[in-house]
């Protein structure tokens, strides 16, 4: 059993809301890169570019990626060889370190504590919407998601019926980037969920957006899906 204290926890949590904030994945930079080299607009091409240059000044310049600095989830997966020491004020930790990392930093904070009637700022960007999970892999695993309005607000969930099959969720795919992503803020990443409850495939549909570019499903039949999704989305020819 290994025992992890909690400041160990808030003190990574504080650097990746850092890395998050200035720094563009890897794989998102590549994904980019290899757009820009093959698309054959110019003006598409410009925009690529421009995300590109974004990207690098605020690495540089130590700048938020987007004015929009999001709202933060935190989820925690926690394995069975963990041992989390004076965990009982971890949530309070978790917000404290969010408004703190973003007060340090000049981070915008956009979390109002009424989203009706008062709509007063917490001042913090705070509270972080917080998962715990306890899972059979061994480890303490954190991610972070700095979720925008211009990727929430372009949500969208379907009720399916049992005899779904894939030509019809293609479709639903596709019908809901015609409707949306224009409005949403590229690049554009499509995570999609199938199954479960209507929380819990939400949920997926954030996992799979958080998942490496370059990484495919490990089944046959989702990777194959995965492709006709992806040729059918690019083929509408929506873009910058």
């Amino acid at each position: 059993m290994r025992n992890i204290k909690t400041t160990t926890i808030i003190n990574e949590v504080k650097r990746l809301l850092i890395e998050a904030s200035f720094n563009l994945p890897c794989d998102v930079m590549e994904a980019v890169k290899s757009a820009a080299k093959k698309e054959i607009s110019e003006r598409a091409k410009k925009i690529l570019e421009l995300v590109l240059e974004n990207a690098k000044i605020a690495k540089k310049q130590k700048l938020p990626l987007c004015q929009d600095c999001g709202l933060v989830y935190i989820d925690l997966d926690i394995g069975p060889d963990i041992c989390i020491k004076d965990s009982s004020g971890l949530n309070s930790l978790l917000n404290q370190a969010v408004a703190d990392t973003y007060t340090s930093n000049y981070l915008r904070k956009s979390i109002v504590s009424d989203p009706l009637y008062e709509r007063k700022n917490t001042s913090g960007n705070t509270p972080a919407v917080i998962h715990t999970s306890f899972t059979s892999s061994p480890g303490l695993h954190i991610k972070i998601y700095l979720k925008g309005g211009g990727s929430e607000n372009c949500s969208y969930l379907y009720m399916l019926n049992p005899s779904t099959g894939e030509d019809e969720i293609i479709e639903l795919v596709l019908d809901v980037v015609k409707k949306y992503v224009t409005k949403c803020c590229p690049p554009v990443i499509v995570g999609i969920g199938v199954g479960g409850t209507s929380s819990e495939v939400v949920k997926l549909a954030r996992t799979a957006s958080f998942r490496n570019l370059e990484i495919r499903n490990p089944d046959k039949r989702y990777r194959r899906l995965e492709k006709k999704i992806l040729d059918a989305i690019n083929e509408t020819g929506i873009g910058p």
